[in-house]
């Protein structure tokens, strides 16, 4: 887990550059996308930590499980790993 919100936005930005990189794709705060864990469709909060009101299925890293999820992951027991 990060120690403060600064330590967390870059943690964030590292997290954000890799994926695009892998997915070969833009990744951006506020535009659509697909959870890279289970495949659900989603938001990309990337200034938050996926609690982003008005978002739905708010798409964030999570540095608790070091990884990409949704709230549908955080939510569902049945969650696919891709």
């Amino acid at each position: 887990m990060y120690e403060n919100a600064k330590q967390y936005r870059d943690i964030v930005a590292k997290e954000v550059a890799a994926l695009k990189v892998a997915c070969k794709c833009p990744i951006h705060d506020g535009q659509a996308g697909r959870c890279p864990r289970c495949g659900r469709k989603g938001i990309w909060d990337i200034a938050g930590i996926g609690l982003h009101l008005g978002y739905g299925n708010s798409i964030y890293y999570s540095t608790v499980f070091y990884g990409w999820r949704c709230i549908m992951c955080d939510i569902s027991r049945d969650a696919v790993v891709h």
